[in-house]
């Protein structure tokens, strides 16, 4: 069974004749997110909260309109783009003529995670971030004491961006780092070769999410559980069967 077929979903426009969706696990958005009602000053609470779960949603799309669009350039067409609760899915119908275009249309993803989180960090003043992805300031522009909501939502998605972009530049499947390395190593190596050693990695990665988030972050926990299933899955598999 594939759990992205099969989940129910609703499509909410088009961009450039590619159906966009949102399916019912993004629900799971906001329920997650609703912590930061309890962070947030109490005026800014309300507002904050619906620009950050707006927020998430144009960020996962403007991360798989990074893939479509390359894939457009190198002549893949995209059936869709589907939204859910903290993953998305550009989806292809058909492979890229080389392995540098499928790399490079991996990479977009994240590509357009990091050019989302620049724009946000230049709108905020180009503060300081810490290793643990937190701002510092040393002079706040007037517009944030101003809009302490937008402020307050502005500095959570640039976070979240942050995060993305990193995360997703993991060596874990379904990551897309974890199908870049995969190609890399598939130049020099069996691809079944390199998709094992990808989901030995992975199992390792996901663990180390998943622990992490037990101390820090429900959602990282979740996601990490699931990343180390999966790649624990695809290392137990026969040496013959289909690989990612």
């Amino acid at each position: 069974m594939n759990f992205i077929d099969d989940t129910p979903r609703l499509e909410l426009f088009r961009l450039g004749n590619i159906p966009i969706r949102i399916d019912a696990t993004f629900i799971l958005v906001p329920i997650f997110l609703i912590g930061i009602l309890q962070q947030a000053p109490l005026a800014a609470a309300g507002p904050a909260f619906a620009a950050i779960v707006v927020g998430v949603f144009l960020s996962v799309l403007f991360h798989e309109l990074g893939h479509a669009t390359l894939a457009r350039l190198f002549g893949v067409p995209v059936g869709e783009i589907l939204v859910g609760g903290f993953y998305g899915y550009a989806r292809l119908l058909g492979n890229p003529r080389s392995t540098l275009a499928n790399i490079i249309i991996l990479f977009a993803g994240p590509l357009a995670n990091a050019v989302l989180f620049f724009a946000l960090w230049h709108l905020l003043g180009s503060p300081e971030v810490s290793s643990g992805g937190y701002f510092h300031y040393v002079e706040r522009p007037d517009w944030m004491a101003e809009k302490p909501w937008l402020a307050y939502a502005a500095v959570t998605l640039a976070r979240i961006n942050l995060a993305m972009a990193i995360f997703n530049l993991l060596p874990a499947f379904p990551l897309d780092g974890g199908r870049i390395y995969r190609d890399i190593i598939a130049t020099f190596a069996s691809r079944v070769a390199a998709a094992k050693i990808i989901a030995g990695i992975g199992v390792i990665v996901g663990l180390w999410a998943a622990v992490t988030g037990f101390r820090i972050d429900l959602v990282l926990m979740l996601i990490g559980a699931q990343i180390a299933i999966m790649n624990w899955a695809i290392l137990k598999q026969p040496a013959d069967a289909e690989q990612l």
